[in-house]
């Protein structure tokens, strides 16, 4: 796992794990990387078991600063970084009912 991450991507992946052991009891629930970038964007919101409050968001936009990527998960390499650019156009192309369905405000 992570295996291809530097230090800061490594940081932010398992962070990023951490908020969905929290919310679900499992270490990288289905579309995590959506729902957690919708949070980033839109606020605090419910997430299975968990409330993603102001202190995690800001969390997480600090690791992915220092990152300098976004961390998704894939069948084959599991946990990777993707360049933020190309990360935008991937969350901005998919369809959010996709992920909406984990994100309760």
């Amino acid at each position: 796992m992570g295996n291809w991450l530097n230090e800061k991507q490594q940081a932010l992946s398992n962070f990023m794990s951490e908020i969905s052991e929290e919310a679900w009891h499992a270490s990288w629930m289905e579309d995590l990387e959506y729902v957690l970038w919708y949070t980033i964007l839109h606020g605090p919101a419910n997430y299975g078991h968990k409330f993603i409050d102001e202190q995690t968001i800001s969390q997480l936009k600090q690791l992915l600063e220092g990152a300098d990527s976004w961390i998704i998960f894939d069948d084959d390499t599991w946990e990777t970084a993707v360049a933020l650019p190309l990360w935008e156009e991937m969350f901005r192309t998919i369809n959010p009912d996709r992920y909406l369905r984990y994100y309760r405000q």
